[in-house]
């Protein structure tokens, strides 16, 4: 095992409308944008992670990082079903209101994937979509179950 700095890990998403989920990421969902680089596509493809110039949007989620990653070349859209693609599939959100979180989400047009489902009454979730298509669940536990 190796040592980590951080008790987070940062997360890595490529979009192909980046003003979409700016807006999305920023504006619906409160995150803070803390940093965009210009990162030069021979250092990309040095690194072994994409080739083409890249400009990384950096998000803050409490101690989390959402990297955006606006490729110069736009990549093809894939399939958001969990069960379509093997790799990392979905995003979850806490929350301590589940109703008002959902609420907020339709206020801004955000088409739910589900509606609020419990299979035991001290925990909810719902799922829905960013601006690409990515999954993303809201979970809520009762307090008084913890």
């Amino acid at each position: 095992m190796f040592e980590t700095t951080q008790t987070s890990v940062d997360i890595g998403l490529t979009t192909r409308n980046i003003e979409a989920m700016r807006e999305f990421y920023i504006d619906i969902l409160g995150l803070e944008e803390v940093a965009v680089r210009e990162i030069p596509g021979d250092f990309v493809t040095q690194a072994g992670f994409g080739t083409g110039d890249l400009r990384l949007h950096a998000l803050r989620f409490g101690d989390i990082l959402i990297k955006l990653l606006e490729w110069k070349d736009l990549p093809p859209a894939a399939d958001s079903m969990a069960d379509k693609l093997a790799g990392f599939r979905y995003l979850t959100f806490w929350v301590k209101d589940m109703e008002a979180a959902v609420d907020h989400l339709r206020a801004a047009n955000v088409e739910l994937v589900c509606k609020i489902l419990a299979r035991v009454p001290e925990r909810k979730l719902v799922f829905f979509k960013d601006p690409d298509g990515n999954l993303i669940e809201l979970n809520w536990v009762d307090p008084a179950a913890s």
